[in-house]
C-alpha cells in the first residue's frame, strides 16, 4: 500500500490508558523516525526514556486514542492521537498514521475523537512550518491557519505554524 491508496478504511479507534504504553510507545517512536519535524521531541531523546516515564506520560491528564484494524485485542495500531488543555484551549498533539494507511480515512477517524472531546470549544494545533504534508492534511479536516506563529518552538528552531478547527 501507498500514501494514495483508495478504499476508505473504518478503523476502531480508542481510548487508550496506562496500560497501553508499550504500544503507544512503539508507534511513538515509529512516528517520530518517520517525520522527525511531527513532534515536539527527537526520536533519540524519546528512544532514552525509561519505562517509567513512558507509564508516567500516558498517565498525564488528556485524551490519548489509537485506531486499529478492529476489535482484536492484538491487532498493530495505524495511527495514535492525543488532546489536551492548555488553560481553557483544547490542543491536538502527537498525530501520527502509518504510511501505508495514510489519505484512508485514519486520520479523519482520530480527529473526529479528539473534536468531539474538546466541544464545544474550537479544537487547536501547531505544525511544523516544513510539515507540508500535515498542514494540507489538516487544511482539508477544516482547520484554518491563525496567523499565529511560535517563532523558533520547533524542535529545529524553526516556527511552528497554529492552526484551528473551523
Amino acid at each position: 500500500m501507498n500514501e494514495k491508496n483508495s478504499g476508505e478504511l473504518k478503523p476502531d479507534v480508542r481510548i487508550v490508558g496506562a496500560q497501553d504504553w508499550r504500544v503507544w510507545r512503539d508507534l511513538r517512536l515509529e512516528g517520530l523516525a518517520d517525520t522527525p519535524i511531527g513532534f515536539a521531541e527527537l526520536h533519540a531523546d524519546a528512544l532514552a526514556k525509561s519505562d517509567e516515564a513512558w507509564m508516567d506520560a500516558m498517565q498525564w491528564p488528556g485524551l490519548r486514542l489509537m485506531a486499529f484494524a478492529g476489535p482484536d485485542p492484538d491487532a498493530r495500531p495505524w495511527g495514535l492521537a492525543g488532546g489536551f488543555h492548555r488553560g481553557d484551549v483544547p490542543i491536538l498533539f502527537g498525530v501520527y498514521v502509518r504510511p501505508a494507511v495514510r489519505g484512508r480515512g485514519v486520520l479523519e477517524a482520530l480527529v473526529e475523537v479528539v473534536r468531539a472531546w474538546a466541544a464545544p470549544d474550537a479544537l487547536t494545533l501547531d505544525v511544523h512550518e516544513d510539515n507540508h504534508r500535515a498542514h494540507a492534511a489538516y487544511l482539508r479536516l477544516g482547520f484554518a491557519d491563525t496567523g499565529e506563529r511560535t517563532s523558533g518552538g520547533g524542535i529545529d528552531g524553526r516556527d511552528l505554524l497554529r492552526m484551528r478547527a473551523r
